[in-house]
């Protein structure tokens, strides 16, 4: 069986990469003699983060391109918004992407929340165009363990509906979507999780305040956290916020302060960089100390992943270094700015007595966070011991479901 993963760019986000790397290697137990094509920008850089893909008879492909159609679109319904519903953009596979294509039994729409408007109507139009172009070139095409939030927009929920009915398979990793694609009267979904919460730690040499468990709280913000931030109306400084709240958990507690990146571009630019923003944390609490720490660049998903488990605590934006977190019965807060966060707390807890919304982060609400998850911490790991197995279970499922459609 031959897979096309689409939705996938680069390994800069260890997000992205910690799904390539369990989808390739569930459907690897999944399917005999499966090999896969992986759409990279800088193939050699993402070579690097995963030495052993290769052994999965999975191979780098050129990554889809920004269509002059998106492009031209995009910048005409920010001027005259009022063409939306006159001109839906859709395009053709290019000559390398239908080339690589050739002979592959299904299309796998990645990335987690690629089906969405969090990143721009050229982002979600790309993706869905790229999948509907499959479609219609007599591919299955299947939305792979997503996301889907709302699209607060008539037009685009109206379009939207129209490409998720093309998708022979769905499965959604969180029933906030599943509830969503019920109410658009859409019934081809089933309800899965993360494949990443079965990506195994891979253990790197210990630095501070690292080399003491469960002594530190891992620390995780983003640039697409600081512009919801911003958007949403607040007009102080976010930063400044994080570092009020950090300096008075190194001063209040016993614990240590891990500040981890989990998007860091491969090519060194700083476009979405969460290092970018957690440098200006570390400078603002003085710099690197025996008991504060910023995670350095280079290390890959799975080694993110051990170093999040050796802290006893952990408060992100980024979902899989969340995801890390809670699969290793981390007590975890999750900064949410989409359904995604919501949806996954609501699933794994019953509750979102756990998420912080975007808007609220402030020093304050962030000890209060803080505060309920030291006071909590026993019933959520306990929790969390119990619920997990099922989880990693169900990462799995979306490899079933395929095998099915497939009739394999």
């Amino acid at each position: 069986m031959k897979f096309y993963l689409a939705g996938q760019t680069n390994f800069g986000n260890r997000g992205c990469e910690a799904l390539i790397r369990t989808v390739i290697s569930t459907l690897s137990e999944r399917f005999d003699n499966s090999s896969f094509f992986v759409p990279a920008t800088h193939p050699e850089a993402d070579a690097r983060q995963w030495p052993e893909m290769a052994g999965y008879r999975a191979k780098f492909v050129k990554a889809n391109t920004l269509p002059s159609t998106i492009k031209w679109w995009n910048r005409a319904i920010r001027l005259a918004p009022w063409i939306k519903p006159f001109w839906e953009p859709s395009y053709g596979l290019s000559n390398f992407a239908a080339r690589d294509m050739v002979d592959c039994d299904a299309i796998l729409m990645m990335g987690g929340d690629m089906i969405s408007l969090d990143y721009g109507p050229g982002s979600l139009f790309i993706v869905s165009g790229f999948m509907d172009a499959a479609a219609r070139a007599g591919y299955p095409t299947m939305l792979f363990a997503a996301s889907v939030s709302p699209f607060n927009d008539p037009v685009f929920e109206r379009y939207m509906v129209r490409h998720l009915k093309r998708y022979a398979v769905i499965t959604l990793r969180e029933t906030e979507s599943l509830t969503y694609l019920h109410h658009l009267g859409l019934d081809n979904a089933v309800l899965v999780a993360d494949p990443a919460f079965r990506l195994e730690p891979e253990v790197v040499e210990l630095m501070p305040p690292f080399d003491q468990p469960q002594a530190a709280l891992g620390f995780n913000i983003s640039p697409v956290i600081e512009e919801s931030w911003r958007r949403a109306g607040n007009t102080g400084n976010l930063v400044e916020e994080c570092v009020a709240f950090l300096s008075k958990v190194l001063a209040e507690t016993n614990l240590n302060v891990g500040l981890i990146p989990h998007v860091e571009p491969l090519d060194g630019s700083l476009f979405n960089s969460d290092a970018s923003i957690l440098e200006c944390i570390l400078a603002g609490l003085g710099g690197p100390s025996p008991r504060l720490a910023l995670v350095q660049k280079g290390f890959n998903a799975a080694q993110l992943k051990y170093l999040i488990g050796r802290c006893r605590y952990f408060m992100g934006g980024r979902t899989h270094a969340t995801i890390a977190a809670w699969s290793q019965c981390l007590p975890t807060v999750s900064f949410a700015y989409s359904t995604k966060a919501y949806g996954l707390n609501r699933d794994l807890f019953g509750t979102l007595d756990f998420v912080l919304k975007t808007p609220q982060i402030a020093r304050d609400s962030l000890w209060r966070a803080f505060q309920e998850l030291r006071e909590r911490e026993n019933s959520i790991r306990s929790l969390l011991v119990e619920r997990i197995p099922e989880r990693k279970r169900k990462a799995s499922l979306s490899a079933d479901v395929l095998a099915r459609h497939l009739n394999q």
